[in-house]
């Protein structure tokens, strides 16, 4: 998945139950990334290939966590959009060259990017994509799903009080005798050293943080990071970093992603109305938004815009 992952337990049954959980877990990590890569043969690359033909028949799980995420397609508006590779290969090559897509190319791309027309069959367990060139890549969802699926492996096998981490999408559980919670730094988007913007103190549930930070590259004086709003192909320069607090790190990743592509106005509504979660938005500007997040706690606006750099 292109991330590191870290898991951390805590054993409380025999001497060494803890640690082949833990790698029975890693090896889940390892399965969901053979199912859902775009980057070499895979279930996903083999629909993607047959774009413009005939349905595909999938496997169940995959299926399942295309029409999941499609329902967010829906209610992104489009923003976060899991056919939006067919572009996106356009800014995978940017972050390889240093240099953004071209506009016309990118405008070409973009006529293959609409969720709308993935045609889903459940009953055949089958999907299709109408056109020709048109790819799916759920880069955007597929690293919380990788954490859901290590953090059921763990509970499965008896493990209490864990965290998985894959790269910042954070899944934790704590049994009834933890003697804490376990506590969570958000990273401050315009700190250059390793400085909090707040904790989060869970007990169990998913947190994921993305931002502007993380992946990115300056041309001609302009920064490109890599969440792309995929109306319109291109990034925004108006928030810098989303927190969202979920039941489940798949959830927490895709909200994240809507939040970042839509912005820090029309991602704070969009937060506020999940009934699933909660969120911290912080704009470029400096300002911290709420967004039904009751547990976090923030620095002032004005020493978020002393720390821009």
């Amino acid at each position: 998945m292109g991330s590191p992952f870290e898991i951390t337990a805590y054993p409380g049954g025999p001497s060494g139950a803890a640690e082949a959980a833990v790698l029975t877990a890693y090896a889940e990590i390892g399965r969901v990334e053979d199912l859902l890569t775009d980057f070499r043969d895979s279930p996903l690359s083999a629909l993607n290939a047959a774009a413009g033909g005939a349905p595909v028949t999938v496997p169940a799980e995959l299926f399942d966590l295309l029409e999941f995420s499609l329902g967010i397609c829906r209610e992104s508006g489009g923003a976060f959009d899991i056919t939006f590779s067919a572009a996106g290969m356009l800014w995978r090559e940017a972050f390889r060259t240093g240099v953004p897509p071209a506009g016309g190319e990118l405008r070409k791309a973009l006529r293959l990017v609409d969720h709308s027309k993935v045609e889903m069959d459940r009953a055949a367990c089958s999907v299709r994509l109408p056109e020709k060139g048109m790819r799916i890549g759920l880069g955007s969802i597929g690293k919380g799903y990788g954490v859901d699926r290590a953090f059921r492996v763990l509970k499965d096998l008896g493990l209490e009080n864990f965290c998985v981490n894959g790269a910042g999408d954070l899944r934790v559980a704590s049994g009834p005798g933890a003697p804490r919670p376990w506590r969570v730094a958000v990273k401050n988007p315009f700190a250059k050293d390793d400085r909090a913007a707040g904790f989060m103190e869970l007990r169990n549930g998913a947190l994921v943080t993305s931002g502007d930070y993380e992946r990115y590259f300056t041309h001609r004086g302009k920064k490109y990071h890599h969440i792309i709003d995929a109306r319109t192909g291109g990034v925004r320069d108006d928030i810098a970093s989303a927190t969202v607090l979920a039941s489940t790190a798949a959830l927490a990743n895709a909200y994240t992603i809507s939040a970042m592509a839509l912005g820090p106005e029309e991602g704070a509504a969009f937060l506020r109305r999940r009934r699933d979660a909660s969120g911290v938005l912080i704009s470029s500007a400096g300002a911290v938004i709420n967004c039904n997040m009751k547990t976090a706690e923030f620095k002032g606006d004005k020493e978020y815009a002393s720390n821009r750099s």
